[in-house]
């Protein structure tokens, strides 16, 4: 009885601390925990490019990233204040490295390289206006292979050599619009976090490489399966749905038709990666609702 006790009185902090999000004027101090929902959190990586022979410059998204993560608040000692999170390609539900760079055995079978980008706040704080400010150590977790290809008549495929672990980190600043979580009422008092930050290639070369030189791939959110029934004539397995995120990819070329047509020109577009934009999407469940439900209450 006193178990369920907490944990309704926990539940409780958090409705209020969402409900001052819906009323209008200066927005009051949230306070609570919450941790990253990665089936519906994501981040998009843009970055500059130019088309037309460099006549436009354009926006170009380089992929959309999984999140992980969780957020920490309290007004009445800011200190203890901390937001943290992980992002990596859509490709694995979790990191498939860590960020000291140690790797997965699965993903050394056949895979030659990996990023992992992680935030770990210094400071948090609430501005007037309600907005979340985040300043900590954005770090590049990069790990590399060499891949030896020899096309002789035994060849069985690429050989890789042992990992090569990249560590960078640098100082940012991410600001957040907090708002409650749309379709959920203050029972379970989800957040929706929207924020982002910019980093200049001259003070974080290495991380807008690996960004550019990393296969970012497709993501599904909010990803559903069910198995329709098996006895069915027409059965053809596990049927999904979910929201389909894919970087749409540079302009297409004009195509110029001739007897010695190669494609089109390979210098009509071209990336540029002056300033890499990091957007992210979070949506924050209550670590008092996880505990809860993992209790079956």
């Amino acid at each position: 009885m006193l178990r369920r006790t907490t944990v309704i009185a926990l539940a409780t902090v958090f409705a209020v601390g969402i409900m001052a999000l819906r009323v209008t004027g200066k927005p009051s101090a949230v306070s609570g925990s919450w941790q990253v929902d990665s089936q519906h959190s994501q981040a998009q990586l843009t970055t500059d490019a130019t088309t037309n022979y460099g006549k436009n410059k354009i926006d170009y998204t380089v992929g959309f990233t999984r999140v992980n993560g969780g957020l920490t608040l309290d007004p009445a000692a800011p200190n203890n204040s901390k937001l943290d999170f992980r992002m990596y390609p859509a490709g694995s539900m979790t990191p498939p490295i860590g960020e000291d760079g140690k790797v997965k055995a699965s993903w050394l079978a056949d895979v030659a390289n990996q990023t992992l980008i992680c935030f770990h706040s210094k400071n948090v704080v609430q501005t007037p206006d309600g907005k979340l400010q985040a300043t900590g150590a954005l770090t590049l977790t990069r790990v590399d292979r060499n891949v030896q290809i020899d096309p002789t008549e035994a060849y069985s495929g690429p050989v890789y050599g042992p990992p090569m672990v990249h560590h960078v980190s640098r100082d940012v600043t991410f600001t957040f619009d907090l708002a409650p979580a749309d379709g959920n009422g203050p029972k379970d008092a989800a957040l929706k976090a929207s924020g982002s930050t910019s980093v200049a290639r001259e003070g974080f070369p290495q991380l807008v490489r690996a960004v550019v030189g990393t296969y970012w791939p497709p993501l599904v959110m909010d990803k559903q399966c069910h198995n329709p029934s098996a006895g069915a004539e027409d059965y053809r397995g596990f049927q999904c749905s979910g929201t389909f995120m894919e970087a749409g990819g540079l302009p297409a070329a004009p195509v110029q038709l001739g007897e010695d047509y190669a494609g089109g020109p390979s210098d009509f577009n071209a990336i540029v990666g002056n300033q890499l934009n990091i957007m992210v999407k979070l949506r924050l469940t209550p670590k008092a609702s996880a505990t809860a439900a993992g209790a079956g209450m």
